[in-house]
């Protein structure tokens, strides 16, 4: 259509030629007649400006007609030809399965798009991107297409940068020519990452110095649902033996709305194993509610696997979850110390019945940590200089997938740091002679019967943690420990317990055990050590009981390590693809896909569980403007369904254009037509002499 722009002119030229062919001759009579019609001059002169006025608008109108411009749906708001070639990116997160008027995101999203596609594909080359791809397909017809986006929603997250990024890619090798982008999305802020500014703007930027032009239209299917609740299952953990065992879930049910009107959600728990469910309301007075629900267990040592479940709402896509639970098995905690009776009194504390074979403690030494397999253990105990390079890297990914560190100070100075943190001075309790104590005992004999000598614990963590109280509700006795030399602690993270110098008013309490969690698991920071020359931790049964809580919450079924590889999250782990795992628990002839569905799969013994990604739970969506605004200076059409309804076919509209040509058209006839007949001169001569003329 704008090539065939210039061709309004053509109304101009030829009434600049019209005059051009008539040539002014003098002749009496007509000057006299002339002066006669100056009254009517300006009409004429308006009458000619607006027949080429209409006659301009008539041939612009025949090209608007020829270009057959669309209305109406989601493919109107751009008056533009028909691109080299459509990208179609479409999104099927479990957030597309909500519904509103009986039909899902989903559906709504490829009803639309097909619509759109009909006589548009006609000239165009047609791409699909699905949600889980990392490159485009070629579609060969729009029953192609039809087939190709026939599947339903999966569990899988989507990411929508990551997918515009690898469009954008394939058109820098691709080179296809003038393109539209189609993305079909509810607008889950989770899916489109809008923080990451300097993503989107790098994006954006490799759009627009692209050699063709590239535009995008975004089908927003984000109309709030009416009614959504999701659950899942937090924590699995298992207690007791044999015909005691318990397992204890912690469930949490979320709605979509913040309501102060208190509901009831019922939820069913199933134990696949032993075919059992119970019923268990949840009343929500806000947007979420968190419930710890207990199960006796009759085969533990077993294992086994099972769902919760709420009932149908707008979105059945979020209203399970599934979970798998196994014995206690062994706990191992892994020792590595420089000094030999620090690690003989923490291998003691970390499993202090020889008797009991499913807890113990083995010391690592120097020589095999670089091939020590840490994932083998529940927690790792680690005295003297901080670990380093290799060694320091697989005990970091170790505690990302939940394994528990905790380490203690050595004699030597080091400036190494560990997950961010790291040993300062040394600092030693001194008597008023200003000479350092040799160890705590000394300490008490020269404190005799009188107040606690040296810095003394001031401060800690009794609500939880392993400094928590007992379920009788005694605190541990941390202020009665002496500390004959400690370090300081350098870096950020929770502070469990501090200690000050002195009994002072303007004592300053320094951190004394910092907590650091890193991914699934947790780095513990003691400033001192379990010997006579650090302080009483040898003595007190405060470190047993600490030791025996942090390996306990390291080999919980549920929180620990032991479970990160059995809650696993759909299309997050993209290693397991090759492995053939087998969906059980499911219905008769019912076939699942490990790496896109939730479910209970099976690979040889191992059993896991799949559960849609934590970032899918009914995470807010964003408005219209805001996804726009995320392209920066792209042309982008955008139907946002919840305020325009819902996404009907493009109407073509050139028939209007014909209709208003014709009416254009009837009007510059009009305007030419000739004179009334009765519009004539009349001469009259006055009683001077002088001739007068007179217009009727």
């Amino acid at each position: 259509m704008l090539w065939g722009l210039p061709l309004i002119l053509l109304p101009v030229l030829v009434h600049l030629f019209n005059r051009l062919r008539h040539r002014k001759l003098p002749w009496a009579a007509m000057m006299f007649l002339r002066m006669a019609n100056r009254k009517s001059t300006r009409y004429a002169k308006l009458r000619q400006w607006l027949v080429l006025l209409f006659r301009v608008l008539a041939v612009l109108m025949l090209l608007f007609a020829l270009s057959r411009p669309l209305a109406g749906g989601w493919m109107g708001g751009m008056f533009s030809s028909k691109p080299d070639v459509v990208v179609i990116i479409l999104d099927r997160s479990p957030s597309m399965n909500g519904r509103t008027d009986g039909e899902s995101r989903l559906e709504k999203s490829r009803a639309a798009i097909l619509k759109g596609m009909k006589g548009f594909a006609e000239g165009s080359r047609v791409v699909l991107m699905d949600h889980t791809a990392t490159h485009v397909q070629e579609v060969g017809s729009t029953e192609a297409l039809k087939n190709l986006m026939s599947g339903g929603v999966n569990d899988t997250a989507a990411d929508l940068a990551s997918q515009l990024e690898a469009v954008q890619v394939w058109f820098e090798s691709e080179n296809p020519g003038t393109g539209e982008i189609w993305v079909a999305s509810d607008l889950q802020a989770s899916n489109w990452d809008p923080a990451s500014k300097e993503r989107w703007r790098g994006l954006v930027g490799g759009f627009e110095g692209l050699p063709q032009k590239v535009r995008v239209r975004l089908l927003a299917m984000n109309e709030p649902l009416a009614s959504n609740n999701s659950v899942r299952v937090r924590e699995v953990q298992l207690h007791g033996e044999g015909e005691y065992a318990e397992l204890q879930l912690e469930v949490e049910v979320l709605r979509d709305k913040s309501e102060v009107t208190e509901i009831t959600v019922p939820v069913t728990i199933h134990l696949g194993t032993e075919s059992r469910k119970l019923d268990v309301d949840f009343k929500l007075e806000g947007t979420s509610h968190t419930q710890f629900v207990k199960l006796s267990i009759t085969n533990p040592d077993q294992g086994g696997w099972g769902w919760v479940e709420i009932p149908d709402d707008d979105n059945p896509h979020d209203n399970r979850s599934y979970f798998v639970y196994g014995s206690h098995g062994r706990s191992s905690t892994a020792v590595v110390a420089e000094d030999q009776y620090i690690s003989r009194f923490l291998q003691m504390a970390a499993a202090p019945n020889s008797a009991n074979t499913n807890q113990v403690s083995v010391v690592v030494p120097e020589v095999g940590r670089g091939q020590a397999k840490w994932s083998d253990h529940a927690m790792v105990l680690w005295q003297g200089p901080l670990p380093e390079g290799y060694i320091a890297k697989s005990l970091l990914e170790y505690a990302d997938t939940g394994g528990m560190v905790v380490c203690f100070p050595g004699q030597l100075d080091s400036e190494t740091k560990f997950a961010g943190m790291g040993w300062g001075s040394m600092k030693s309790t001194q008597n008023e002679q200003g000479r350092a104590y040799p160890s705590w005992r000394e300490m008490v004999a020269a404190q005799g019967d009188g107040d606690h000598l040296g810095p003394r614990v001031v401060s800690w963590e009794e609500g939880e943690g392993p400094l928590a109280r007992t379920e009788e509700g005694y605190s541990l006795p941390m202020d009665s420990l002496y500390f004959s030399q400690r370090r300081s602690i350098e870096g950020d993270g929770i502070i469990l317990a501090s200690i000050a110098r002195d009994s002072k008013p303007e004592r300053t309490a320094e951190p004394l055990i910092v907590r650091k969690v890193r991914g699934k698991g947790q780095i513990i920071f003691v400033g001192t050590a379990p010997s006579d020359t650090w302080s009483s931790l040898n003595f007190s049964i405060v470190l047993p009981i600490m030791l025996q809580r942090t390996v306990s919450s390291g080999a919980a079924s549920g929180s620990g390590r032991f479970s990160s590889d059995r809650m696993l999250s759909a299309g997050d782990d993209l290693s397991r693809i090759s492995e053939r795992w087998v969906s059980v628990g499911g219905e008769e002839g019912e076939s699942r896909d490990f790496n896109t569905e939730a479910g209970i799969y099976r690979l040889g013994k191992r059993v896991v569980a799949v559960n849609r990604p934590e970032r899918e739970d009914l995470v807010p969506s964003l408005e219209g403007d805001e996804a726009v605004k995320l392209f920066g200076e792209m042309p982008v059409a955008l139907f946002q369904e919840k305020r325009e309804g819902t996404a009907g076919d493009p109407k073509e509209i050139w028939k209007w254009f014909l209709a208003l040509m014709a009416v254009a058209l009837l009007v510059e006839g009009f305007l030419i037509l000739p004179k009334n007949t009765d519009e004539r001169v009349v001469i009259s001569r006055s009683t001077t002499g002088k001739v007068a003329t007179e217009v009727n």
